[in-house]
């Protein structure tokens, strides 16, 4: 037995459906536009044999019969609904009469002429002609009858066209929310995971914090350990800043007015120092920004960032051997922050897939790194974060833009 995604369940429901309305709509519509237009084509016939009769009544005698004939179709023709388009011409196929073609009866005849030409090339395309014949004293006289479509029919026709935009209008709204209620969704067990994660950190964080100012004290006369101990405590300390970090997941960050490059500057120094862990891997810092150069930005979010783009980088060095490097300058609108490495590179074909949730090349990731670094960036900063270049086996460059104060 194979597991069920009921949400692909309802997606697939819902294509189905929209598939079922769509084609019923497009065959009962046809099937009414045949019907309509064999009505039209009736309707057309009886006005060709009321003028075939006409024709009759004008150059002989009818028989009463013929005469109750006449009026008979010519009663049947008032009724039906006259929007049909038609002409009369002659066996030539010139111009003789015509209604509902948007051709004023008023104007003179060659200009009538003039304006139903094209009328009459397009009905003769559009259904066959139908052909009078009528005797008059040994002369036979043919005629044509040329119709087009109703308002109605034409409508009728672009109707299921509507349906269906309609229809797939309805199935993306209904995509849509889904996507939106999936993604609400995983943000709520983010945050809910994040501030779990900071919860539990703040105990083990707060006791190891209290048990390096007790070593620091013991080790007060031994300056060498104690430098240990020194370190061991900017390690403690990013973990609280890291349970604080993960506390303000889903709330409304801070910001404060502080100076962009001395930001740089503490999270490239304080990676630098443990990098030699990494393997043989050379940061390089080229920070060309402006001491006054501030910004409102959150301080532990922002090194967040760094952090987050400065470890993938490392990640992306697979022998451990290789070279990071940070070049950060001022723009005429930006600060622009590219973190280039020497790595495996990134196929173009992922250069926004890495941003999304879940994403992950590492057989031990989460995939979480990168779409952090993009919400922190473009929603609270509202900068930009995107892959600038990159190719296989050569390495990746990450920029990141941030538009100065206004």
């Amino acid at each position: 037995m194979f597991p069920i995604n009921p949400r692909s369940s309802i997606r697939l429901v819902i294509y189905v459906l929209g598939v079922a309305i769509i084609a019923g709509s497009l065959l009962y519509s046809n099937y009414l536009a045949r019907q309509l237009e064999a009505k039209e084509r009736h309707t057309i016939e009886l006005k060709a044999q009321a003028i075939e009769i006409q024709g009759i009544s004008l150059f002989g005698n009818l028989s009463p019969f013929e005469q109750e004939a006449q009026t008979f179709i010519f009663d049947i023709i008032k009724e039906e609904d006259d929007q049909v388009p038609w002409i009369v011409t002659d066996e030539n196929f010139n111009f003789s009469s015509g209604l509902n073609i948007g051709v004023p009866d008023t104007l003179p005849f060659d200009q009538q002429q003039t304006l139903a030409a094209p009328k009459i090339n397009e009905f003769r395309t559009l259904h066959e002609p139908i052909r009078v014949d009528l005797e008059f004293g040994g002369t036979n006289i043919t005629q044509y009858v040329l119709y087009g479509e109703s308002k109605l029919l034409k409508q009728l026709r672009w109707f299921p066209i509507a349906q269906m935009l309609v229809a797939f209008a309805f199935i993306s709204i209904v995509l849509v929310g889904f996507a939106i209620a999936k993604r609400n969704e995983q943000n709520k067990v983010w945050v809910g995971l994040a501030k779990e994660t900071a919860h539990q950190l703040g105990t083990p964080v707060s006791s190891l914090m209290a048990w390096v100012e007790v070593l620091k004290d013991t080790l007060e006369d031994r300056p060498d350990e104690r430098a240990f101990v020194e370190d061991m405590e900017q390690d403690v300390m990013r973990l609280e800043d890291i349970a604080e970090r993960f506390s303000k997941i889903g709330s409304e960050p801070e910001l404060l007015e502080i100076s962009v490059h001395d930001v740089l500057d503490r999270s490239a120094n304080y990676l630098q120092k443990r990098m030699t862990r990494k393997g043989n891997i050379v940061l390089d810092v080229n920070n060309n920004l402006p001491p006054e150069s501030k910004l409102f930005i959150n301080p532990q979010l922002f090194n967040w960032v760094i952090e987050n783009l400065l470890k993938n980088a490392l990640d992306a060095i697979k022998d451990k051997k290789g070279r990071i490097v940070i070049d950060a300058e001022e723009t005429s609108a930006n600060f622009t922050i590219d973190i280039s490495d020497t790595g495996k590179g990134i196929p173009k074909s992922n250069f926004k897939k890495v941003f999304e949730p879940g994403f992950t090349t590492k057989k031990r990731g989460w995939g979480l790194g990168l779409s952090l670094t993009k919400r922190i960036v473009e929603n609270y900063h509202k900068g930009k974060v995107f892959v600038k270049t990159s190719e296989i086996g050569q390495g990746t460059t990450f920029r990141i833009m941030l538009p100065k104060k206004k």
